[in-house]
């Protein structure tokens, strides 16, 4: 059987994407088995820290792979209070890359090659990482994405869901889905 895919779309910085986040594993289990899992990370315009977190983890995935982007995204959602408006105010552009790349240090994602010095070189070049955190946000476009979360089955971004949804109640979304 073939299996359809499932977008979802988070922004690093968005308490509702944390929700999902927290829900995520229980999901991707009930349906591993009807669904391909991509994740996208996306910046809303009200959550300055979400772009610099979303080139974070392109850094890191160039670099260290899926993986390690995956235990980046984890660690940032763990540690969501570090990085928010409040706790960071008016900060500068620095501070907040200080902020991600503290968060891939305490995850255990920098080593002796990529250290905090090639982090902090490398993580607004524009070639390698900006310019493709920027194509995934336009794919969130391109869907219609406009807040996070936002889940895209079979090309089709799918309305009146909730962040705080697990198995059962996507459940009940997809057979409706399937009868349409």
């Amino acid at each position: 059987m073939t299996k359809q895919s499932w977008k979802i779309f988070w922004d690093l910085q968005c308490p509702f994407a944390k929700k999902n986040w927290e829900r995520f594993p229980e999901i991707k289990k009930r349906f591993a088995d009807q669904f391909d899992f991509s994740v996208y990370l996306t910046s809303l315009a009200f959550h300055p820290q979400a772009f610099p977190g979303q080139c974070a983890a392109k850094l890191i995935e160039n670099f260290k792979g899926t993986d390690a982007r995956f235990k980046f995204i984890d660690a940032c959602y763990a540690n969501q209070e570090r990085y928010t408006n409040k706790a960071l105010g008016d900060a500068r552009m620095s501070e907040i890359d200080s902020v991600f790349c503290d968060i891939a240090k305490e995850a255990g994602i920098l080593d002796e090659k990529f250290n905090e010095d090639f982090f902090l070189a490398n993580v607004h070049d524009w070639t390698e990482v900006v310019k493709p955190a920027y194509e995934e946000h336009k794919i969130a476009m391109g869907y219609g994405v406009f807040g996070t979360p936002k889940h895209v089955i079979e090309d089709k971004l799918v309305l009146g869901t909730e962040s705080s949804w697990g198995p059962d109640e996507w459940a009940s979304i997809i057979d409706r889905l399937k009868s349409q």
